[in-house]
């Protein structure tokens, strides 16, 4: 909802109308303006000028897990986060929601170090304004259950479920965690909810059912305890999940049955289908923006479009259930390495009688070079910010046409390259200041930034840039922070 002044009363009675009946809907919503605040609290406030900040205290205790998501909800505030132990000290920060689709949101997680008062801090990125709502959650430390290496470890999960906590420790081999769906449901497995955290509480991922057989988590070796809290994504379904450790070269093959499921090095399993001449899936190109379109199946209530790199893997944020034929995919320039790309495309029903067994594919080889002639490339520099932890501003020519920017931020490791953050910036920008996206766990990193004609219409969204022109790229390298840091082993 966004604030609008309107100099007649009567418009004004609908939207106070409106706010008292989300405060009434709440019972532990707070109006506030800093103060204390418990677990399990949500809070209504505002950041009414540049530059301002306000804080939140609360008690907690060694080994509490605590968790604060904040999103705008009025206004322009870019909310930032920054969580103050008892001495004083920053010990946790986030700019932005790794988990969300709302890009003026912000969250953390941490398991306290320390028995003491903690402050929360809310500040708004680039001197932005306006109120916000914050849903604090903490727990005491728990004793979950721990999941033994290489023993697979079955899950049932029922109706309106309590959470259930496991934990293992990783070992010195690259881990997999893999979670595999063991039940049928909506759109064709059981929608399951895993959150798995590593070692000092930050959450890493979130994995959910509903679209996929297998899940994969792959964690680096003797990278330390990671916890895993199972739930389900529909309180009205219960289902099964299996979830298994393992080194990664001794991972078993891919689910044998259903759609595909996961990424991470497993080779995708599609059912058997019948290659239908229905489907005949079709292409066109524009740039690197895909436009596809199939023949519609006599009986189908639904399609599940797929795309596959030339490793086997699924391109993560493709797989969709459309209802009617035909899809449009943007792809990402620094995927392109990962070409010829596979799309597949399967038909099925609601009715098992009807026995609809449909599928076709299409391959994209994206050979040759997509940027246009026009712009060839981007001249990418990176400058450190002197007395910083960590932060650089990263800056890049003008593209004439752009509206948009994509800024990947990748950690080096052992010559290959690992996602860490993707940053979308507005088209008349040069520089971006990046700030806690460069792990301690890494001393090298790639910056890569492309420039796109259309600030959106792209990703499973439809929130993300499209239309491609050129891209370019830098290298930052920081000095190891040392062993004494909090968290670090």
């Amino acid at each position: 909802m966004r604030r609008n002044t309107v100099p007649h009363l009567a418009r004004l009675v609908p939207i106070l109308l409106l706010m008292a009946s989300l405060l009434l809907s709440f019972p532990k919503l707070q109006a506030q303006i800093g103060g204390t605040i418990g677990y399990g609290s949500s809070v209504y406030g505002s950041i009414t000028a540049a530059g301002q900040s306000l804080t939140y205290s609360f008690n907690g205790s060694t080994g509490d897990l605590v968790q604060a998501a904040i999103r705008n909800w009025t206004g322009t505030l870019d909310p930032r986060l920054d969580l103050i132990a008892p001495d004083g000290q920053i010990i946790s920060g986030s700019g932005n929601h790794p988990f969300s689709d709302d890009p003026l949101a912000a969250s953390l997680s941490l398991y306290l170090p320390q028995t003491g008062i903690y402050s929360l801090r809310i500040s708004g990125e680039s001197s932005t304004s306006g109120d916000f709502i914050l849903k604090f959650q903490g727990r005491s430390g728990i004793s979950p259950t721990p999941l033994v290496f290489g023993q697979p470890f079955d899950v049932s999960i029922f109706e309106s479920p309590i959470p259930q906590y496991y934990a293992f420790e990783t070992q010195d081999c690259p881990t997999v965690l893999l979670v595999t769906n063991l039940s049928d449901g909506q759109p064709f497995t059981f929608p399951f909810s895993v959150h798995v955290f590593n070692p000092i509480g930050a959450q890493i991922a979130q994995l959910y059912g509903g679209d996929a057989v297998e899940d994969r988590l792959i964690l680096q070796p003797n990278s330390g305890r990671y916890e895993v809290i199972v739930s389900s994504g529909d309180p009205q379904t219960q289902g099964i999940i299996q979830l298994l450790v393992t080194c990664l070269d001794q991972a078993p093959g891919c689910v044998g049955s259903g759609q595909a499921g996961g990424t991470g090095g497993c080779p995708l399993c599609f059912s058997d289908g019948e290659q239908c001449a229905a489907l005949d899936v079709t292409y066109t190109l524009d740039g690197l923006t895909a436009t596809f379109s199939w023949g519609e199946v006599e009986g189908a209530d639904w399609y599940i479009f797929s795309i596959i790199d030339s490793a086997g893997e699924l391109v993560a944020d493709s797989p969709r259930l459309v209802e009617t034929p035909g899809n449009t995919y943007a792809f990402n320039p620094d995927d392109l390495y990962r070409a010829p790309f596979t799309v597949v495309v399967t038909a099925g029903s609601e009715d098992p009688a009807s026995a609809i067994d449909c599928i076709d594919e299409v391959t994209i080889p994206f050979e040759g070079d997509v940027a246009s002639e026009t712009c060839p490339g981007i001249s990418v520099g990176i400058d450190i910010v002197p007395g910083a932890v960590r932060a650089a501003v990263v800056h890049w020519g003008v593209v004439e046409g752009a509206q948009a920017y994509l800024i990947h931020v990748y950690a080096v490791d052992g010559g290959g390259l690992i996602g860490i953050r993707v940053l979308t910036v507005p088209g008349d920008a040069t520089t971006y200041h990046l700030n806690d996206v460069f792990p301690s766990d890494y001393q090298q990193f790639e910056v890569h930034v492309a420039a796109y004609s259309e600030s959106s219409g792209g990703g499973a969204f439809g929130d993300m840039p499209t239309g491609f022109l050129c891209d370019g790229s830098t290298s930052v390298e920081f000095e190891p922070l040392g062993p004494v840091h909090w968290g670090g082993d």
